[in-house]
């Protein structure tokens, strides 16, 4: 049986499941990113009616705001997407084990052995957009096709709130008359290249005399025909395991007052831990990122003798990491915490001090039953609070 895999992606993510929670939003420009007043900061998803605008996501805020002045902003609710990510997650399982989130709002299914249980591509198309639609109001594009590479351009092609199928044997016919900008992994840098080749479409990719292309591109340029042609070997992965956790603000502006800063990277801290443990979780390496008012951006690391998910622990290393960044004496513009060479728990205690950490665990575990409960801001930490 040849593979058949679908892609999903949900479309306009963070904008729809904002239309869900207050449906007098709907049909309106809305931006995801920063507040009304905000002027910091990047889109983070918008409303394909602020699209209509040339607003996209990683655009600065400001820009948007020039762009679509009379637009609807919101920071944004990530508990909210987070609940819903994980609805339509557990509704994709019920087709396939074999899932693979590749981000938030995006994930690849193998379905080649499901296709008798559920009669067909249409038909696991549909029952997908049938029960996300119905359980969680949001819309969703699928496209299906033999491999990754070909499925994630059907959904592209497809959007929004759409589904496009690609038979075994057609990718190449259908990548043919697409711009070279639509093929994964083509960014602008390798377009721009590619484009002074008098390379414009996929299919003049696909037809090019590789010897030309290794000339131009090295070792890569096997790859980029092979992909422009729709060939993919790629396997879903379901089980990729967490690397890192971490959170970041940028300021509305520049701060120079490290007391200030301190508090905000506590506060940080403390989401990301929070996150962490609700992983199950434990981290052995701390990295402090600041990024200063002229743009530089630096990271500073400690690694921990033992791994941990206990916020006193990560406070001892961030107060050790504050000063090296305070040497630049320049104004913040970004803050952030990333907490990595993560491993899952083991609850091996060290044989001296782990009393101290089984106390910690059993307040930590308190605290989270009831932000769980009544949000992580119903209980903080003192150095994290103004």
């Amino acid at each position: 049986m040849s593979r058949r895999i679908l892609h999903i992606d949900m479309d306009a993510f963070f904008a729809s499941v904002e239309v869900v929670r207050n449906p007098a939003l709907r049909g309106k420009p809305l931006i995801i990113g920063g507040g009304a007043k905000d002027t910091r900061g990047v889109v983070s998803t918008a409303s394909y009616e602020a699209r209509k605008y040339g607003v996209h996501s990683a655009m600065p805020i400001m820009e948007a705001r020039r762009l679509c002045p009379h637009g609807i902003f919101l920071r944004g609710n990530y508990a909210a997407y987070q609940e819903a990510s994980e609805q339509v997650g557990a509704i994709l399982e019920t087709v396939s084990p074999w899932v693979e989130g590749v981000s938030i709002d995006e994930a690849y299914i193998d379905i080649t052995g499901s296709q008798k249980l559920f009669g067909g591509d249409d038909a696991i198309a549909a029952y997908l957009k049938s029960r996300i639609r119905g359980e969680t109001q949001l819309p969703c594009t699928i496209g299906i096709a033999p491999n990754k590479l070909a499925a994630k351009v059907a959904t592209d092609a497809a959007k929004p709130d759409g589904y496009l199928r690609i038979e075994e044997g057609q990718e190449r016919a259908f990548f043919h008359p697409l711009p070279i900008g639509r093929l994964p992994g083509i960014g602008p840098h390798t377009e721009k290249m590619l484009e002074s080749l008098g390379i414009a479409t996929i299919g003049q990719l696909a037809d090019m005399p590789v010897d030309r292309l290794l000339r131009v591109f090295g070792q890569s340029g096997h790859a980029l025909q092979r992909a422009a042609q729709g060939v993919s070997t790629s396997p879903v992965e379901p089980f990729s395991a967490t690397k890192s956790v971490g959170r970041e603000t940028t300021f509305e502006q520049d701060l120079l007052d490290w007391k200030q800063i301190g508090r905000i990277l506590f506060s940080l801290a403390e989401r990301a831990l929070y996150a962490l443990r609700e992983k199950q979780m434990e981290t052995r390496c701390v990295t402090l990122k600041v990024r200063y008012s002229d743009f530089s951006t630096c990271t500073f690391a400690k690694t921990l003798p033992d791994p941990t998910c206990i916020d006193a622990d990560i406070h001892d290393a961030l107060r050790g990491l504050i000063p090296k960044a305070q040497k630049n004496q320049a104004p913040v513009r970004l803050i952030g915490i990333t907490l990595s060479s993560l491993t899952h728990k083991q609850h091996q205690l060290p044989l001296f001090g782990g009393e101290r950490s089984q106390r910690w665990e059993r307040v930590l575990e308190s605290a989270d039953h009831i932000r769980d409960r009544y949000g992580l801001e119903s209980l903080r930490f003192a150095r994290s609070m103004d």
